[in-house]
């Protein structure tokens, strides 16, 4: 329990500094600060301590799979949040990445 509360510390005060940089600084500096993978990095030290090489492994894998839906995610914020506002395109893009785990995921498994 006390590893959980580290790890929820830990994302909150990356994500705090990553919107304060945005908010201070430019949005976009936040934005490719925000690709930095800090998330990632972290994740991959815990699945090795857990599950060793082979679930960092699979893991990474999941990852990239992972970043084909959330290009759609991106792309549809990007967009459409001038025609239709943040939250709309954010359901849009939300929607779009729900659409596209399954298919990805069946397409990511062996034949």
């Amino acid at each position: 329990m006390e590893n959980l509360l580290i790890r929820f510390l830990i994302g909150g005060a990356v994500v705090s500094g990553i919107t304060w940089i945005a908010e201070y600084f430019d949005p976009k500096l936040g934005g490719i600060i925000a690709s930095i993978p800090f998330a990632t990095v972290l994740s991959l030290l815990i699945v090795n301590e857990v599950l060793g090489k082979k679930g960092v492994i699979a893991f990474a894998e999941g990852i990239v799979i992972g970043n084909i839906p959330w290009y759609g995610y991106i792309l549809a914020v990007i967009l459409l949040t001038q025609r239709i506002g943040l939250v709309k395109s954010l359901a849009v893009g939300i929607t779009i990445w729900l659409l596209l785990v399954p298919i990805t995921w069946r397409l990511s498994q062996p034949v």
